[in-house]
């Protein structure tokens, strides 16, 4: 039975041209695409799909990493692959920590992809050869028990505020889920960027990954 991909990218001409590069393989079927966040949660329900090749980067409101934690909550059985342009660590960090099995770089070759599209689908994982060495050394070197201890210093309410805001959720959407006002979240966000000393939003994603906050349970 053949391999049933769907694809997400918000560039048609880039889609269509994936597609056909696809389906010269006998053993994978194109079942469906889209070009935004929103549009492949909701066609993901009308298909029946293996994995999902998704773009980091598409309009619609929704980032890659909720695209991939909300289609995986949907679908647990879907394999990701993650197709981008962006050579970088905490994205592969992050990616990984959420569910995604493949990572792999628009630049490289359509074996490349080929090749993690059928380890996605065997269940293994599948980093480009692209990729430097030590942004893959970073993901996989960290052994157990090394997490900061400074997760110690949030609240239980500070810890989801801050596994929300690191998957790409503004203030009002972590007020919505959690039921607090926005004023509250920016309170708590503010609290949280202080107190473990992080500077921007980058270094807040880089401690979500690293104390395991954005992993799917």
């Amino acid at each position: 039975m053949a391999i049933r991909i769907f694809l997400a990218d918000d560039h048609t001409i880039f889609r269509h041209g994936l597609r056909a590069v696809l389906e010269k393989h006998s053993d994978f079927e194109v079942v469906g695409e889209s070009s935004n966040g929103p549009e492949t949660l909701q066609r993901l329900k009308g298909v029946k799909s293996d994995v999902l090749v998704l773009d980091l980067s598409m309009p619609g409101g929704l980032s890659g990493a909720r695209v991939a934690e909300e289609a995986l909550k949907e679908h647990p059985r879907l394999a990701i692959v993650v197709l981008t342009m962006h050579e970088d660590e905490y994205c592969l960090k992050e990616m990984f920590e959420i569910g995604a099995s493949s990572f792999v770089l628009k630049r490289s070759s359509p074996e490349s992809l080929a090749e993690a599209i059928r380890s996605a689908f065997r269940r293994e994982h599948y980093v480009d050869p692209a990729l430097s060495d030590h942004m893959v050394t970073a993901f996989i070197g960290r052994q157990a028990g090394e997490t900061p201890r400074r997760m110690d210093q949030l609240t239980t309410r500070e810890r989801e505020v801050c596994r929300l805001l690191a998957l790409g959720h503004t203030n009002a959407e972590v007020g919505r889920k959690l039921h607090i006002s926005q004023r509250t979240v920016e309170t708590h966000r503010t609290n949280i960027m202080k107190r473990l000393g992080l500077k921007n939003r980058a270094e807040l994603v880089r401690f979500a990954i690293d104390n395991q906050l954005l992993k799917v349970v």
